[in-house]
């Protein structure tokens, strides 16, 4: 019923925006920056089959993957092949000049997390294997070493050259698969198949083997999916089992202590110590013989916990009196790069009650809602009952199934349209 809500909630809305993704008419205003041309990365449509440099046209795996011979005939698993000694050549192709400086960073990012090295050739270059960075359709790249002196592509196309997706690109050329194709993910993630488009359910597919190597499966990988890769309705595809950290999956802002210490496992990157120490609680040996210790601990051994390895998201996750609800700083703008999660409890035999007032979300695209939204959980699990954005919620009330109802926010990483970035103010009761 609440999605049926949803569907009238929205038509007066949707009529104003065209596929494209256009501004509604009465949001025009002279005194606004115009929104974003781009998309955030991973929210856009994705090609299912690329064409290489080469004329070569091949299947995109999970979106974002080209697999080699023996790795489609095992589709996945931990058939990869590491770059010897750490080092990779590479080559930045004239078509991707413009993309120079984030492909640079992201490589910095790499080398001064790991012992991996990477040594830029010209673009002549065909003396053995290496990473061939160009503008292609879309965000892709091979998972390892190929054996080839033509090189591998690595597809920095049009609305790919934000830094962390750069990043997760190299991390597939390093070795990485998708953190959320790992065997023990549903321990931590759940997916929501009704909500994947046809035909592309492979895509979200347990790995035939894990190449985890230890490493505890990481929420804020930069390898992790966000939750409404390939949606076909605008509603998640991938929640997290605890609602409190579905922030976490998509980060796209770059290496979570998990993925550096992967990488330095896979890359041996402590194999030149002598006496390395023994690190506690998720911290690791990296290439300076010292351990690098994950978020909540401090000490030289990580011997000492501070805190939790996951930050706990903004907002209130126990609140259990009347009250109200608003956006981070409202009624200024808020601010990017936000999750907030609020839960409420009514008292037994009751339910909750979310009266919106204002409600100004970064406008609805596409029939989606990809770079800012708002959604509400009427019965407080993680799969959402309402996914909003514009001015959706404006003066709409929504009451809970049961007795708790739960509310998130979401910020993507734009914070100067005041026009469309008010935020939201609500009142909770208990009816």
């Amino acid at each position: 019923m609440a999605r049926l809500n949803l569907v009238l909630l929205l038509s007066v809305a949707a009529a104003s925006v065209a596929a494209t993704g256009s501004v509604p008419t009465e949001a025009k205003n002279p005194d606004v920056i115009e929104p974003p041309p781009v998309l955030p990365p991973f929210d856009t449509e994705l090609p299912c089959n690329v064409t290489l440099p080469d004329g070569t046209v091949e299947e995109l795996f999970e979106g974002d993957i080209i697999l080699t011979e023996e790795q489609r005939v095992n589709r996945k698993g931990n058939i990869f092949q590491t770059w010897p000694n750490g080092n990779i050549p590479f080559v930045i192709n004239a078509s991707s000049s413009y993309d120079r400086p984030v492909i640079l960073a992201a490589i910095a990012e790499w080398e001064a997390a790991t012992c991996i090295t990477f040594e830029e050739k010209p673009e002549s270059y065909s003396s053995g294997p290496h990473l061939r960075f160009f503008q292609g359709s879309g965000c892709y790249s091979y998972v390892g070493m190929v054996s080839s002196n033509s090189g591998q592509e690595v597809s920095i196309g049009s609305g790919c050259a934000f830094l962390g997706t750069v990043i997760h690109e190299i991390g597939h050329a390093i070795g990485f698969w998708h953190e959320q194709s790992r065997t023990d993910r549903d321990s931590y993630v759940t997916v929501i198949w009704d909500n994947i488009k046809s035909g592309y359910e492979p895509n979200f597919y347990i790995a035939s083997a894990s190449q985890s190597l230890g490493v505890p499966y990481d929420l804020s990988s930069v390898m992790h999916y966000g939750g409404f890769q390939f949606t076909n309705n605008s509603f998640p595809t991938l929640v997290t089992n605890d609602i409190a950290q579905a922030g976490l999956i998509g980060n796209r802002d770059g290496l979570s202590h998990r993925d550096k210490h992967l990488a330095n496992l896979m890359y041996l990157c402590d194999d030149s110590c002598s006496s390395p120490p023994t690190c506690a609680n998720g911290g690791y040996v990296d290439s300076s013989c010292t351990c690098a210790c994950p978020p909540g601990t401090s000490g030289a051994t990580c011997q000492t916990v501070t805190g939790t390895y996951y930050e706990a998201p903004c907002g209130d996750q126990s609140i259990a009196t009347a009250g109200t609800i608003t956006s981070p700083d409202y009624p200024s703008i808020y601010p990017p790069g936000q999750h907030c999660v609020w839960i409420v409890t009514a008292p037994a035999g009751m339910q909750v009650r979310i009266d919106f007032g204002a409600f100004g979300i970064l406008y609805r695209s596409g029939g989606k809602c990809p770079f800012d939204w708002v959604t509400v959980h009427t019965d407080s699990d993680s799969i959402p009952d309402y996914v909003n954005c514009g001015m959706e919620l404006q003066n709409q009330s929504i009451t809970s199934s049961g007795e708790r109802l739960a509310l998130e926010f979401h910020s993507y990483g734009y914070g100067n349209y005041p026009y469309y970035q008010k935020g939201f103010t609500a009142s909770v009761t208990f009816v």
